[in-house]
């Protein structure tokens, strides 16, 4: 039986301002080296740097790879909002999120506490 292949698409805060293709590699490479990252296989799909929220493509069977690695790296690099398989819906999450007075997006009513 032939696998699925395909791509997920990553919706996700950028916690550090910088270069987020490289540190995502440096993630990846230093969790699992250059075969886990043949396996990831990350590409920056779009970036919005002040709203700091970027749609990161991923080869589906490296996920859990990449969210391996990004929760072992000492130093945050992305906080991952939702994980989705087409892009059109990736940008449209990626619109959607609003942004916080602080200037981090929120993603809805996730991490609020109900008053009811």
């Amino acid at each position: 039986m032939i696998g699925l292949g395909g791509a997920r698409y990553i919706v996700a805060v950028i916690e550090e301002p910088g270069d987020l293709a490289s540190r995502i590699v440096e993630v990846v490479v230093e969790f699992s080296g250059v075969a886990g990252l043949a396996r990831v296989r990350p590409t920056i799909v779009r970036i919005d740097a002040g709203r700091r929220v970027a749609v990161v493509r991923v080869e589906r069977e490296g996920l859990s790879l990449l969210r391996a690695a990004l929760a072992a790296y000492p130093r945050p690099v992305l906080r991952i909002v939702k994980v989705t398989g087409t892009l059109r819906r990736a940008l449209r999450i990626a619109e959607s999120l609003r942004t916080s007075e602080e200037g981090v997006p929120e993603s809805g009513s996730e991490g609020r506490i109900s008053s009811t």
